[in-house]
């Protein structure tokens, strides 16, 4: 008899119609029985139907903890892998657009070097710009690696854009790799996971990290000199002392401003070794060898300006990203350099657990590396406030030390809170209520960060990839179109020479670069008659304006060139006006009076 039978009513009936000599007591002692059997039942059938829904729940948790688990270990490479697809349409952008959409003076700059080696020679030691004038446009800058790089593969590709910004994503890909084994060295698991996904997807790298610039090349040296010097103060072994000044020296070759990180380097020494670092030999090697070539590279490139004329300002005049107090005694520097990081290093977000991973590594004085290269980025705003104050792109150093924070702070409130709820998918918000409220508190906040720091790089993202003509790129289209190629060009910028006292680069690049003219920049402080009318002594041909406010604000030049030149392009009201001087040559004395 199965069990639902042995114990229904109508069985239990059954016993008293075939034996009708029950006692009271049998009786009663029956019924109890049957009660028993009957709550028992109903318990079971309970249980049962609660079983059913905990393995249900079971099976669903063990699932999702299964796909955790296998995402939770490939992170580092998932996080890479998209970081790289993301990136890739960064690449072709400027090739099938309107140029360069972003910092795209610097970049039409870097651009022309790589164009100049692959044109007139690979001569890695005599970079060549296009606003020289009439002579060969050598000019002093850093050492040119990356344009070089790219010059090479024009030879088996031909001159493309893209090839250069996809030596930039190779770059930029090894970077992430590299700070990610930086991080493993540094901070748990867990940390440098999220400070990896931080670093690779913070607003500031997603814009830098694919452009015609020497900024991805000269970041990976500098993470790779971080990295193998962090290594040989624990290992003490001499080859990997060798790779970091190795990549210490290509850093500051390819960026003289990463010269900053000698001081990461000293005090990580003072705080292993203290003074005895200066007895010994591996420590002066490692000088010689990261500063050498450096040293060497830039007083060759001092003397291509003493002979040539041209500069980018890395150790002559002609630019300079240093200043005096004003800058450091002016309120205004100093929130100009906070709103840089806060909106495009710390994605707003960051902040907040940024600050958590410094606390972090204050107390457990772990990892210094940390503090010492927060420390260092202080001290590198302040020696060229003049750039930091201003360009983004003078900001990527700051990156990985921000990154370690921000994974640090978030590790730190996973330990507090964990991550269990993540299994709870059909109750997070009664899991949550069982939190105390400061740590609830604390973890929707960490939430709102996060979510802020998406946004942001969703926005950043979405300005990369949206795409919009430039009046320097379509004006250069006429000047490809409308002056012969042998023809030099004088191009009108509304940049000053003398900024506020100081030299400044004021040449714009990309109506030279787009156009593929030559010629000479007249900054907006030199419009003058007498001026062009120089330029056109030495063999201008062609005066370009883009920029017409220059004219209005100079109504002797307007004169002059009405007298003087006579104009064939689209006009002021397109943005590209084209004067052609009739005239071999205009006196500069008769130009004053015009």
């Amino acid at each position: 008899m199965s069990r639902e039978n042995m114990f229904n009513r109508h069985n239990l009936d059954k016993i008293y119609i075939e034996d009708d000599v029950l006692s009271m007591t049998e009786c009663v002692v029956a019924f109890s029985a049957y009660r028993v059997i009957a709550e028992n039942m109903k318990i079971y059938e309970e249980t049962t139907i609660m079983s059913q829904q905990l393995d249900t729940s079971s099976n669903l948790s063990t699932r999702v903890g299964t796909t955790l688990q296998f995402f939770y270990r490939r992170a580092p490479v998932l996080i890479i892998i998209f970081g790289v697809i993301v990136r890739l349409p960064f690449v072709f952008i400027p090739q099938f657009s309107s140029g360069f959409q972003h910092t795209a003076w610097r970049q039409t700059d870097t651009a022309s070097i790589a164009h100049n080696f692959w044109e007139n020679g690979f001569r890695l030691l005599y970079p060549q710009i296009n606003w020289g004038g009439n002579g060969p446009g050598y000019v002093e800058t850093e050492f040119q690696l990356f344009p070089f790089l790219t010059a090479q593969l024009y030879r088996v590709f031909g001159e493309q854009i893209w090839l250069g910004l996809f030596v930039s994503l190779l770059f930029a890909t090894a970077t992430f790799v590299v700070f990610y084994a930086l991080a493993r060295k540094l901070v748990p698991y867990p940390a440098a996971v999220v400070a990896l996904l931080f670093f690779v997807f913070t607003p500031l790298n997603l814009r830098y990290s694919v452009v015609f610039m020497p900024e991805p090349t000269a970041f990976f040296f500098y993470l790779a000199a971080l990295y193998l010097f962090y290594r040989w103060i624990n290992e003490e072994r001499l080859g990997l002392l060798l790779l970091a000044a190795v990549s210490t020296a290509l850093a500051i070759l390819v960026k003289p401003t990463t010269i900053h990180i000698g001081f990461i380097f000293l005090l990580m020494l003072l705080q292993k070794y203290r003074l005895r670092a200066l007895t010994q030999w591996q420590i002066w090697l490692f000088a010689v060898i990261a500063l050498l070539p450096g040293l060497a590279w830039y007083l060759h490139a001092r003397n291509l300006y003493l002979t040539y004329g041209n500069t980018f300002g890395i150790v002559s005049g002609g630019d300079s990203k240093f200043d005096n107090l004003t800058y450091w005694t002016s309120p205004s520097f100093y929130s100009s350099v906070a709103m840089i990081d806060i909106q495009w290093v710390f994605a707003f977000g960051g902040v907040v657990p940024f600050a958590i991973g410094i606390v972090w590594a204050w107390r457990k004085r772990q990892p210094m590396l940390l503090l010492y290269g927060s420390v260092a980025q202080i001290f590198y705003y302040l020696v060229i406030p003049r750039y930091t104050s201003f360009a983004l792109y003078y900001h990527i150093f700051s990156i990985p030390f921000v990154a370690l924070g921000v994974g640090l702070g978030l590790y730190w409130l996973y330990e507090k809170v964990g991550l269990d709820w993540l299994y709870e998918i059909k109750r997070p918000v009664a899991y949550l209520q069982t939190m105390k409220p400061s740590m609830r508190l604390l973890y929707l906040a960490s939430i709102v960060a996060l979510l802020l720091v998406f946004i942001q790089t969703l926005r950043v993202y979405r300005s990369n990839v949206r795409t919009y003509d430039q009046p320097l790129w379509s004006c250069s289209q006429h000047v490809a179109e409308l002056v012969p190629e042998e023809a030099l060009i004088v191009v009108s910028v509304n940049s000053p020479a003398i900024d506020d006292g100081v030299a400044n680069n004021y040449q714009e690049p990309n109506i030279f670069y787009y156009s593929n003219r030559y010629g000479w920049a007249l900054p907006a402080d030199q419009h003058s008659p007498q001026q062009v009318a120089d330029f056109h002594e030495q063999g201008a041909d062609y005066f370009i304006v883009v920029d017409h406010s220059m004219l209005f604000d100079s109504a002797d030049l307007q004169a002059y060139l009405d007298t003087n030149a006579r104009q064939i392009g689209p006009g002021a009201a397109q943005d590209c006006s084209i004067y052609h001087f009739e005239h071999e040559h205009v006196h500069t004395e008769n130009a004053g009076n015009s």
